[in-house]
Parts: C-alpha cells; sequence; structure tokens
C-alpha cells in the first residue's frame, strides 16, 4: 500500500509538472500510472484525504469545472514542492 506522504510528495510533482487543474479521475489516472509497474494502486478514499489535506495547507485549490471538483497547485504549494 501506497503511503499518505509519498501520495503527497507525487502529487504535488504531478501538479507542478502538468501545471494546469485536474479532476478526481485525471488525478487517479496520473497516480495509478506512477503505482502500477510496483503493483501498487491508490485508493481514491485516501487520494481524496491527501487532497483535501494539501488543499487545507493551502498547497492546492479546489474550483468547479461544470459538475466537478478541480484541484490547481498554488504558489506556496510549488515553493513547499521545490523547498522537499
Amino acid at each position: 500500500m501506497v503511503e499518505k506522504q509519498q501520495i503527497e510528495m507525487d502529487l504535488l510533482d504531478i501538479f507542478v509538472s502538468l501545471n494546469r487543474g485536474l479532476n478526481l479521475s485525471d488525478v487517479m489516472f496520473q497516480l495509478n500510472n506512477l503505482y502500477a509497474p510496483k503493483g501498487e494502486k491508490v485508493e481514491q478514499e485516501m487520494l481524496m484525504e491527501v487532497l483535501a489535506s494539501l488543499t487545507d495547507k493551502g498547497y492546492l485549490k479546489t474550483f468547479q469545472v461544470g459538475a466537478l471538483d478541480s484541484w490547481k497547485i498554488t504558489e506556496d504549494g510549488e515553493d513547499y514542492f521545490y523547498s522537499l
């Protein structure tokens, strides 16, 4: 099972690399592409917890695209990622 801290770092990396907003299915797809070769998978519940945590810390912002919640990295999130 993938650890929460690893998901957090990989999420920030994905958002910095893509530099655009992503909805839940896009984020899940990106993460599972990273972990599939290792035989691991991210559970949606854990992903939602990590997204909420990063949003509460101000590293991600959430917005609506149609009926879908989406997230995008903030400047603080980029600074935090580059400081790791």
